[in-house]
């Protein structure tokens, strides 16, 4: 029986003269039967995976930077005060919308991968592969690490497939990722033409599965991923830092090479626009989401972030403004991965692979600070593997504000290490009465996803 595909598959763009990969709105209501027949239309069929990420990472702010202890809620109710201050339950809309959005997604990559036999380019086919399986892993990725075991879809299903949504466990999730994240270096390419920059490389796949390895304090396997990507004296010739920390983030100057990965956006073109540049300005939806009074006084007083990540006198986020944008339809990318993010992992796996933090550690993390014009660390003022996992964890915490890493870091953390930070963060910003429960470290699964799987979807432990 014939069933219509849950996804919009885009059209092939014409990219002569395109500035970005994703200009078209997604065409909807194609037949999976009759679609994904040659090349071409496979393509499409990636194109959707990349147009599945800006949904998700449109919203992904909801979830980890307005829970992160780098930013205060004030006056927050509903949905935004629940999350904010551990109290969310499984009816939570931003919960839903994630999950939904993520899976919608996953659904698309699968769609990619049941017809890659169709494609009869083989190189084109092998990207195809590469790709699908990375955008695949992140959705996995991000899923595993707020909700815990999920739901692991690595084919197409119907709709009624209840028994496919059971959930399995972390271990084997993160077993796939590896999987399919080594495919995915092994496939992408190592660049794309310029106006088809959106797309997955080689080094975004070894960013993303040494991440992987890093949060599973697999540090060995974590370095051989990097250490092609810091290249000699941590200047790759492909990637390096922007010598401008705020031109990362303005419209007129994004995809340098400081960019690994990232969810790209267009303002007024047709829907591809984003919405949280505006969700964080003075009138947007998460206007009282701000710079916490304990997070501004990290940054030291030449430290050149400080201004390009939050507005001194109101808290208020200044990374990805556009202001001659319509409202919630802004051109800023999202930086999934930088090359500094690359550089502070190098250096927090080279701490934990020695007995005492040397060059190698302190090399990369300086370089991001040396950018920041911040002051430069020694093998005197951090000479304990504890001393240099404490700066690091902080510089990720000063170089990411606003870009949805620090609630990631957080939960990678031994259990009680983020409790008590966590803790203290609610006592300095006024929260004292609020304590968190090592529950809700991971959110519930959504109550309406539970109800639609005819009982084969659980729920976490604490919110029943």
């Amino acid at each position: 029986m014939k069933h219509t595909i849950l996804i919009a598959a885009i059209m092939i763009l014409s990219f002569t003269g395109c500035k970005k990969f994703l200009d078209e709105k997604p065409i909807s209501n194609l037949i999976e039967e009759t679609y994904y027949r040659n090349t071409d239309e496979v393509e499409t069929g990636v194109i959707a995976c990349y147009d599945g990420l800006q949904k998700v990472y449109d919203i992904e702010f909801k979830l980890t930077e307005i829970r992160a202890d780098n930013t205060s809620g004030v006056s927050l109710e509903g949905d935004w005060g629940a999350i904010k201050f551990f109290r969310d339950a499984p009816s939570n809309f931003f919960l839903l919308d994630f999950w939904q959005r993520s899976y919608n997604t996953i659904a698309r990559c699968n769609l990619v991968l049941k017809y890659l036999d169709n494609v009869t380019d083989p190189v084109k086919k092998k990207y195809f592969e590469g790709e699908a399986k990375f955008i695949r892993s992140l959705m996995y990725f991000n899923l595993v690490r707020l909700y815990g075991d999920v739901p692991l879809l690595t084919a197409s299903i119907k709709y009624n497939d209840f028994e496919k949504f059971k959930r399995i466990s972390k271990a084997q999730i993160y077993t796939q990722l590896k999987t399919d994240l080594l495919t995915s270096v092994d496939a992408c390419p190592p660049s794309w033409p310029t106006a088809q920059l959106a797309r997955a490389t080689r080094g975004a796949s070894q960013a993303l599965l040494a991440k992987v390895y890093l949060t599973l304090k697999d540090y060995p396997s974590a370095k051989l991923q990097l250490d092609p990507l810091v290249g000699t004296n941590f200047k790759g010739s492909t990637y390096q830092l922007n010598p401008s920390y705020a031109a990362i983030f303005s419209t007129a100057s994004e995809m340098s090479k400081e960019i690994i990965f990232a969810v790209r956006y267009k303002a007024s073109a047709n829907g591809e626009g984003n919405s949280f540049s505006y969700e964080y300005s003075n009138n947007g939806d998460a206007r009282n989401v701000k710079a916490s009074a304990p997070y501004q006084a990290l940054f030291e007083a030449t430290d050149l972030r400080k201004a390009s990540t939050f507005n001194s006198a109101n808290g208020l986020c200044t990374k990805f403004l556009d202001a001659t944008a319509p409202q919630r339809d802004a051109g800023n990318d999202f930086p999934v991965i930088r090359f500094a993010d690359v550089l502070l992992m190098s250096a927090e796996v080279a701490n934990e692979l020695s007995a005492t933090p040397g060059n190698d550690v302190l090399t990369p993390l300086n370089e991001v600070r040396s950018r920041a014009v911040a002051s430069i660390y020694n093998a005197t003022n951090l000479n304990t593997k504890e001393a240099a996992r404490a700066a690091i964890l902080k510089e990720r915490k000063l170089e990411f504000g606003f870009e949805n890493q620090r609630w990631y870091d957080l939960v990678r953390l031994e259990e009680s290490n983020t409790i008590s930070i966590l803790n203290a963060y609610l006592v300095a910003t006024g929260n004292s009465n609020i304590t968190v429960p090592a529950f809700r470290l991971i959110y519930p699964i959504p109550q309406t996803e539970i109800d639609l799987s005819k009982g084969n979807l659980s729920q976490n432990t604490g919110y029943n």
